[in-house]
């Protein structure tokens, strides 16, 4: 918004700028332990023993808030996939356990309902112990610990007219340079996945899925693109679709990929500018259709701001003049940075495998440290692998978890900056690394891996500028010259001290008090007159 030039009094100019910012009221960190008891499942009324856990994969879900007087409330879901090796066959198992609600109280002094969040959850740490069976070298229960850190910090939009000059008789503004993230707008847009049909393609001949067990959807790979008064974003809802085959009541996964654009309107937004989105699920159901196909019905609620950063002249202070300041705690960019990450890895397959039918793979538990002028990114790049069995052309299932470590250079990025990290998995393939059918195969991936560091300072502008007002009248004197006030005398008293206490002499009392006919001789509780002298009052 341009510069506006006001006239506040006869010789006072005043020129002010509109600026809409994300003024950060506060932020917190909170660890939550997570301990839960895993029970194996039963299969055909036989209880599963194991005789040690694989592997677990964890992630954080769906994840919510809720913000009110001097707190948020921070509601996210632990999904867990437990790999275990059973007891009898030795043969590596997977069992998926009910998702878990986690619900945590974060204290941030000023947070107020109507004002927004930024919320991360990530889980630092997850471990499973099997609780031991007297007698048994197998076990059915184990014990899960998992250590979750939650990062809130709630944002106000705030508009604000900061004052950019000042002039005037006996004017002095003092300036200070800034750089801010000013707000052109914000808009939200509801776009529902509607009537979607997939066909289940790996249904035993004479068997049919006859329910829907769960649905976990999320989103990735998200772009955007800024086009005048709009926002296009792009991404991909993945699900994984977990049904029930009747009569044998196995339950069987289906994940597929649904890409999305949709169209958000933002007055304002201009080619150029920065933008940030929340996208949130708001509704997912899914169907059995003539028990060989799903139809799914999403909605989603897709939101951006569209930002610029914007530096500019502000006044502080102005000598000889009436000023109004607000402190604001705003984030300004250090920068950003995008890196391509190439994971190359052998993997080999639990058996011999034909040919691989299909990679889902994703980025999980990224975390980030900033030192001088850069950001260190660690994560996991998971991948489920579905692979045809060679011994019986079944459709098997094998997670791989490969680590990484990266870098990204930000110039100007110091510790205790803010860092957010967003990663896409731009390429994975497997491709046999022997003639098949082999155990030994080869991925390739590529991930982008982008970082934006930002600063939080706290900033005085001044909003209102006026005159320093005239000093007023002084008050009338109170005794005037040449008139008199009356004394009541005190015991004690002499003519002499009378004098001497209201600046006068014995000679100009007597003077006013002709009663008076020996000043040697006063009488206590008498009133007499005491002149006023020059200057009093």
């Amino acid at each position: 918004m341009a510069d506006t030039t006001g006239v506040s009094g006869s010789d006072l100019n005043v020129t002010t700028r509109r600026l809409m910012v994300e003024s950060v009221v506060g932020d917190a960190m909170k660890q939550a332990n997570v301990v839960r008891t895993i029970t194996l499942p039963t299969f055909e009324n036989v209880q599963i023993l194991a005789k040690k856990i694989e592997s677990v994969d964890s992630e954080i879900r769906d994840v919510e808030y809720k913000i009110i007087d001097d707190k948020i409330i921070v509601e996210a879901t632990l999904h867990k996939q437990v790999y275990y090796v059973e007891c009898v066959t030795g043969d590596v198992q997977e069992y998926t356990l009910p998702d878990e609600k986690v619900t945590e109280f974060v204290h941030i002094e000023g947070a107020r309902p109507g004002m927004e969040a930024r919320v991360t959850v990530d889980i630092e740490y997850c471990d499973v112990e099997a609780i031991k069976m007297t007698g048994h070298q197998c076990f059915r229960q184990f014990q899960q610990t998992c250590i979750l850190r939650i990062r809130a910090r709630i944002i106000e939009m705030v508009e604000i007219d900061v004052v950019t000059n000042v002039s005037g008789t006996g004017i002095t503004p003092t300036f200070q340079t800034i750089t801010i993230d000013n707000v052109i707008g914000r808009g939200c847009q509801q776009h529902t996945i509607s009537d979607s049909i997939f066909d289940l393609d790996d249904i035993p001949a004479g068997q049919r899925a006859y329910k829907i067990k769960n649905v976990d959807a999320e989103i990735r790979d998200t772009e955007t693109k800024v086009l005048p008064n709009k926002v296009v974003v792009k991404g991909v809802l993945h699900k994984q679709i977990y049904y029930v085959i009747s009569p044998i009541g196995e339950v069987r996964e289906f994940s597929v990929d649904v890409p999305f654009s949709v169209f958000v309107d933002v007055p304002g937004a201009r080619e150029g500018a920065n933008v940030t989105t929340d996208i949130r699920i708001e509704y997912v159901d899914a169907k059995i259709v003539n028990g060989n196909k799903i139809k799914e019905t999403v909605v989603l609620e897709v939101c951006a701001t569209v930002s610029e950063s914007l530096t500019i002249n502000v006044v502080t202070a102005v000598a000889g003049a009436q000023v109004t300041t607000r402190t604001l705690r705003v984030q300004s960019s250090v920068g950003r940075g995008c890196r391509q990450v190439n994971i190359v890895a052998d993997i080999e397959t639990p058996e011999l495998a034909r040919k691989i039918a299909r990679v889902d793979s994703e980025v999980r538990n990224l975390t980030a440290e900033i030192i001088p002028d850069k950001v260190i990114v660690k994560g996991t790049l998971h991948k489920q692998i579905y692979y045809v069995a060679a011994a019986n052309d079944q459709l098997r299932e094998l997670s791989v978890d490969e680590p990484f470590t990266e870098f990204v250079h930000i110039e100007g990025a110091q510790p205790g900056d803010t860092v957010d990290v967003t990663s896409r998995v731009e390429y994975v393939n497997v491709e046999a690394a022997a003639n098949t059918p082999t155990r030994m195969w080869r991925q390739t991936a590529v991930l982008e891996i982008c970082a934006n560091v930002t600063e939080t300072r706290e900033i005085t502008v001044v909003t209102a500028v006026t005159q320093v007002p005239a000093p007023p009248p002084g008050p009338s004197p109170i005794c005037p010259p040449g008139t008199t006030f009356d004394y009541v005398i005190q015991r004690g008293d002499t003519l002499s001290a009378i004098a001497r206490a209201n600046n006068t002499t014995v000679q100009a009392i007597l003077a006013v008090n002709p009663q008076i006919t020996n000043p040697n001789i006063i009488f206590v509780g008498r009133t007499i007159k005491i002149p006023c002298p020059g200057g009093m009052g």
